[in-house]
């Protein structure tokens, strides 16, 4: 009875890729072309106010400016 029941190795799945196909998870393809953001895809369609065609208006005010260092090196995370 047990026999009846077996799955053939080759037809089991471990629970990672189950998950995958039930949620229609997609990994991204490694083509060299850089990722966009979502909020990058939506400035490309409805422009950076919501008006498609549009420059985006928001510039360094000079306070701003003056006070962002020229210098300044981020460092190294590790």
């Amino acid at each position: 009875m047990a026999n009846e029941r077996s799955v053939p190795r080759s037809e089991l799945k471990s629970s990672r890729q189950i998950y995958e196909e039930s949620m229609g998870v997609h990994r991204q393809v490694d083509d060299g072309l850089p990722r966009q953001s979502e909020d990058d895809m939506q400035r490309a369609q409805f422009g950076p106010r919501g008006v498609p065609g549009q420059p985006d208006p928001a510039v360094m005010v000079p306070q701003r400016k003056k006070k962002t260092p020229t210098d300044f090196d981020p460092g190294h995370t590790a």
